[in-house]
């Protein structure tokens, strides 16, 4: 009886010394801190939303092209005017017969004076003194006198009624002599018959 409660004792105390081993081991574990898993949570989702956002392509707008409105061109040679000045050479009587003609303003006006090699524009106001339609194939040329380095002729640009004035624009240069120049010209049809004759004078400054 005595042997036997020994062994039991030493196998309880074996068994006691033992649990207290396992005891003390579970105790040694590392806890969880629920804190920091919630915030590795949160930067992880933070940084997959940045990487997302980042791979996304940016969207960009094309802007649509406007419309341009070009206004068309207005003329501005106003071939009918009313009569303004008579030069003083150019007051001979209207051609007569089917086709005839009369200077009825010129600018500059005649004697006008000008610096040698200077350039300036001649505008002839012509009526149309005779019963029939100048053509565009009518057209004006120098005749005789200076030709104050004009071009020889220049066509009528577009039809002019009977009883209508047409103004003439032809471009000239002071010859470098001084003195009184006179420039001669005709106007002609369209079969090249002249039929009025007209002039311009100016003077050369020395």
């Amino acid at each position: 009886m005595h042997k036997i409660t020994q062994k039991h004792i030493l196998a309880l105390t074996l068994i006691i010394f033992l649990g207290v081993a396992l005891s003390a081991c579970q105790a040694a574990e590392p806890k969880l801190d629920i804190n920091m898993q919630k915030t590795g949570f949160a930067q992880t989702a933070e940084v997959q939303a940045t990487l997302t956002s980042a791979a996304q392509p940016t969207a960009t707008q094309t802007p649509v092209p406007t419309l341009t409105f070009t206004p068309a061109p207005t003329a501005t040679n106003t071939p009918i005017i009313p009569p303004t000045k008579t030069s003083a050479s150019n007051t001979s009587a209207p051609s007569g017969g089917i086709d005839g003609a009369q200077v009825i303003a010129q600018e500059p006006e005649d004697n006008t004076s000008f610096q040698p090699g200077e350039t300036f524009t001649v505008t002839w106001t012509l009526m149309n003194t005779g019963t029939t339609t100048w053509s565009i194939r009518y057209y004006i040329e120098y005749a005789s006198g200076e030709s104050l380095g004009a071009e020889d002729k220049v066509y009528i640009w577009l039809p002019v009624p009977p009883g209508t004035n047409l103004q003439l624009a032809v471009n000239m240069v002071a010859p470098d002599s001084p003195g009184s120049k006179t420039s001669n010209w005709k106007i002609f049809d369209a079969e090249g018959n002249a039929f009025y004759d007209f002039s311009i004078a100016i003077t050369v400054s020395e």
